[in-house]
């Protein structure tokens, strides 16, 4: 039972980075730092939950009410936690010269979030040793984590090109929303999750449905655009 557990933890994981590799037509990054990307992601699991327990008693301390509590943990402490240590991790790639591609962003942005997504998914379906806990998460929280990893890796694709082209300013505001984008649709998607109100539940799982099929657009519009930084490197 543990074994299928294990598996059934992993396996979304693997699925998702299989469809954005086989999208990663123009020039295939090397297996070698894809993995140490996924690793790091999966390592960045530690500070993440140093910082949310830290933000936990800071907010549990401060909150007013039940409803200050949510925004102030949900909204705030876990997506900037999560997503600031899978942003440190996808910064591992900015001086490799395999990173040329605008679409090679999205790549190291996903294998940095599903190597996060993967370890957290490992520790709570072993944990509560449920496999309808695991088919729950594999349906929403590992597609989260990926889609969080699209947009945190385009944005900082176009930051790295902007970069090559002499324009800080954009590089420097793609750089923050590289960080901001992702970190605001994990909040209001736990948000959603934490709150015990029907209403705002289900605008939550309308709202996931609708920034998964963005993701998978933005995905796709990247893939066919795909190109050379100018001035960057070239293999």
């Amino acid at each position: 039972m543990l074994e299928i557990l294990i598996w059934l933890a992993i396996l979304p994981s693997g699925i998702l980075i299989a469809r954005v590799l086989k999208l990663d037509k123009v020039e295939e990054e090397p297996p070698g730092l894809l993995l140490k990307v996924f690793l790091l992601g999966a390592l960045s699991c530690i500070p993440a939950a140093i910082l949310e327990t830290v933000g936990d008693m800071i907010v549990s301390a401060t909150a007013w009410n039940e409803l200050a509590y949510a925004i102030g943990m949900f909204m705030l402490v876990v997506p900037l936690s999560e997503e600031g240590v899978k942003y440190l991790a996808l910064r591992s790639v900015r001086k490799r010269p395999e990173f040329n591609y605008t679409f090679d962003g999205i790549v190291y942005g996903v294998m940095a979030s599903l190597g996060f997504a993967t370890l957290e998914n490992v520790l709570y379906v072993v944990g509560l040793f449920d496999v309808g806990v695991a088919f729950a998460r594999a349906i929403f929280s590992v597609p989260l984590h990926c889609v969080c990893g699209v947009f945190m890796g385009y944005y900082y694709g176009m930051a790295h090109r902007y970069k090559y082209l002499g324009q800080e300013s954009s590089a420097r505001t793609n750089r923050l929303f590289a960080l901001i984008v992702p970190a605001l649709i994990h909040g209001l998607y736990d948000f959603a999750l934490s709150v015990e109100d029907a209403q705002i539940s289900m605008a939550g799982l309308v709202f996931t449905f609708a920034i998964f099929v963005l993701a998978v657009r933005r995905t796709r519009l990247s893939a066919e655009q795909d190109e050379a930084f100018w001035g960057g490197y070239q293999q």
